[in-house]
């Protein structure tokens, strides 16, 4: 059969993409190369925030529905040296992540949607110009499209094999994601709860709630390996006084932490989610980004397929849709937290002290943050270095920002923009730079 759209990976990214299309009228099949039953069981407690539901078009998981296991309403966040305590009001619910995903997929299959399991893609379909026209999966069964999806996740299976001049082929590797490691732990105080979500930017650690009662979920994110993760979580708890607890079991995952690909399409192609390393680069949460640059997408994708051959120039406007607003925030914002990161302990203390870059939302300043920085070095509260560091990287943040926003509207404009970005990412470096101690 002959799909409007093959869509390769089944996960949070790929299924509500599929739904999106369908409910435009368009058809879709979806491949995956686990079955059903063990799709996405690699990790299980996930943290989402409530309003994503309403403003996705998702029916809010409440009590009572599978996937649901509670919610909260406040964050915290705290300095390297556990000071200077910040709020954050956000709406938040825990939910089993399978069973979720179990839920979107459901929906989008009663809007026309089909799934094919144990199909592992192995080589993209084109007809005699050359251009994408379909799948080949690894039991030689071949579907036919008019375009092409990769929401296949960090492995980026199609976007690594596309050969087109718009797409970027680099692999997300050790340097350019965040090896997570979770504790699933029994608090060994009776009379302790976890309600909430307390982090340390810092350390890249955090506690939060759990499905069992009593329980609480430990952990980090680290670059390079799952044994650098490893480290990173005993240098956590040695400098953070967590509650004691009894270790119930670990889990194991993965988030990019890379700028995405400068072009998300081409002749036949997109890429979404993992696969085009969408994710908040304040926390690594990836499900609400990849869902925004969904929801540009399908709009953009419809309407393009309404014209034949999606080519990359009738795509086009995806990129300058996100590129122009999410993208350039989070441009600036990778460049900045590099900066931020390059800091010892004390210089850390310091930002959280003075709410420069970590704040509550109440917070109201008195003085710009420039002038904050300087009275820090002038006092000794913040390092010199830290300071230039810091400063640099705002600097650079801000110039992505601003190439960012003027993200070019004729295709043929894209070379000479690429080549400023690049330039200003070598600059920018990345979070895998402020590693010190991986031996």
């Amino acid at each position: 059969m002959n799909y409007d759209v093959i869509i390769v990976g089944a996960c949070t990214a790929g299924t509500f993409f599929a739904n999106q299309l369908a409910m435009r009228g368009l058809s879709v099949l979806v491949i995956d190369k686990d079955s059903e039953q063990d799709l996405c069981k690699r990790l299980d407690i996930i943290h989402f925030t409530r309003d994503s539901f309403e403003q996705f078009g998702v029916p809010e998981s409440l009590p009572g529905d599978e996937e649901f296991v509670r919610h909260f309403n406040l964050c915290y966040s705290k300095s390297a040296l556990n000071n200077h305590l910040k709020e954050n009001k956000i709406n938040v619910s825990v939910l089993h992540l399978p069973l979720f995903i179990k839920r979107l997929r459901n929906t989008a299959k009663q809007n026309g949607v089909e799934f094919l399991f144990e199909k592992k893609f192995v080589d993209l379909l084109r007809d005699d110009d050359g251009r994408i026209c379909g799948v080949v999966t690894e039991d030689g069964s071949k579907y036919t499209c008019r375009l092409v999806v990769d929401a296949s996740g960090i492995p980026s299976v199609v976007r690594r094999v596309v050969r087109d001049k718009y797409v970027e082929d680099f692999a997300i590797g050790p340097r350019d994601k965040f090896y997570v490691l979770l504790k699933y732990v029994k608090l060994n105080d009776p009379n302790l709860t976890i309600e909430h979500s307390t982090s340390w930017q810092y350390y890249k650690g955090w506690i939060a709630p759990q499905h069992t009662p009593g329980g609480a979920i430990i952990g980090v994110g680290a670059n390079l390996s799952f044994d650098y993760a490893r480290k990173c979580m005993a240098k956590f708890e040695s400098a953070i006084p967590l509650p004691d607890y009894t270790l119930q079991y670990e889990e194991m995952g993965s988030t990019p932490y890379t700028r995405p690909p400068f072009s998300f399409v081409g002749d036949g192609f997109l890429c979404i989610g993992d696969a085009a390393a969408l994710t908040k680069p304040m926390n690594g949460e990836g499900i609400p980004m990849a869902w925004g640059h969904c929801m540009i997408a399908a709009d953009v994708v419809a309407n393009a397929l309404k014209e034949g051959y999606p080519t990359a120039e009738k795509l086009w406007d995806i990129n300058v849709q996100y590129q122009r607003a999410e993208g350039a925030e989070y441009a600036g914002l990778r460049a900045m937290l590099v900066g931020a990161m390059k800091m010892t302990a004390k210089d850390n203390d310091y930002l959280f002290k003075e709410s420069i870059v970590f704040k509550s939302d109440d917070y109201v300043a008195k003085s710009s943050e420039a002038a904050r920085l300087v009275k820090g070095v002038l006092t000794g509260q913040f390092a010199l270095k830290s300071f230039v560091n810091f400063v640099r990287a705002i600097g650079i943040g801000n110039k992505l920002t601003k190439h960012y926003k003027n993200f070019p509207t004729n295709i043929q404009d894209f070379d000479k923009w690429r080549t400023k970005a690049l330039k200003l990412w070598k600059k920018a470096g990345s979070m895998a730079d402020t590693v010190t101690d991986a031996d």
